[in-house]
């Protein structure tokens, strides 16, 4: 089911896959149709809620032409709904949103820039504030460094760059360059999916920070997958995971996006170097895990 339909193609659409997110997602909307570009697409993408998403997402749909509603008819999981997002998408420019996050003013016009003058350039993204709760429970905002203006020429040396500094994935709420993102696998089923694309995306173009603090991401037990517990992810659908299996299949979905990316051979072959060196690490936690359960008391 979808609302706001309309037939022109704008220079930039925004993915919003939400579950159960109404707490939130006003906030979050307001924040990207209060942006000074305006040549944008809204689609929400509801995953099957039963909150009050879905009189939200409406209520904006109805107010304002840039926004569609779409209603999956049953829970297709959450990292199916983030590609489902993109693929309802018409843009030449691709952002993925979040109901908890919320954009400030100059956000899409500073990224968009970038890309506009520079085609060699796949992802921009703003500098960011995280919201923390403190103490005693108020939301405070801190400064936050990613250091991901990976603009080096070779593709092993921005991929390798954007693996060894990555902590939380903000730079995947940057904006991206659609026909780079294309050329990916997209978010496959598995807890840190998300950073394997946006390593591949890293094979694909060049990264550019935008130096001015334009984002803000609550980081919290409710928001954030690394902070919440299991009955507050099974709540909001979100898989939670960090098996040697998992990571052990997130290390063939890099290979394989290594391998397949159009890079020089030689490339090809700096990067899987990187990746082996990185299962040899994981292959010693593999056997402190299988020593650690075989053994009695340790």
């Amino acid at each position: 089911m979808s609302q706001g339909q309309s037939t022109s193609q704008p220079l930039l659409s925004i993915g919003l896959p939400v579950y159960n997110g109404g707490k939130w997602l006003a906030g979050a909307v307001e924040s990207m149709l209060d942006q000074s570009f305006s040549d944008f697409e809204l689609l929400i993408v509801d995953n099957a809620s039963t909150d009050n998403t879905a009189d939200i997402a409406r209520h904006y749909a109805a107010k304002d032409k840039r926004v569609k509603y779409h209603c999956n008819p049953h829970n297709i999981g959450l990292y199916r709904n983030f590609d489902r997002a993109f693929e309802l998408s018409c843009g030449q420019y691709f952002k993925w949103a979040a109901d908890s996050d919320f954009c400030l003013p100059g956000f899409f016009e500073k990224c968009i820039e970038v890309l506009e003058q520079r085609p060699d350039v796949v992802l921009a993204y703003p500098q960011a504030f995280l919201l923390i709760r403190d103490q005693m429970g108020e939301e405070v905002a801190y400064e936050y460094f990613d250091d991901f203006n990976l603009e080096d020429e070779r593709p092993s040396e921005r991929f390798i760059k954007y693996l060894n500094r990555e902590k939380i994935n903000n730079v995947m709420h940057g904006i991206i360059r659609v026909s780079a993102l294309k050329q990916t696998s997209l978010i496959r089923p598995l807890p840190g999916s998300d950073i394997s694309m946006v390593a591949e995306l890293s094979l694909l173009g060049k990264f550019v920070e935008v130096h001015e603090r334009l984002f803000v991401r609550r980081f919290d037990d409710e928001t954030s997958s690394m902070l919440m517990s299991k009955k507050t992810a099974a709540k909001k659908d979100v898989p939670l995971g960090n098996s040697i299996r998992q990571r052990l299949d997130l290390h063939s979905y890099r290979f394989y996006s290594a391998l397949t990316s159009p890079i020089s051979v030689t490339e090809k072959i700096r990067v899987c170097l990187y990746l082996l060196r990185r299962v040899t690490w994981l292959r010693h936690k593999v056997m402190q895990q299988l020593v650690r359960s075989a053994i009695p008391g340790r």
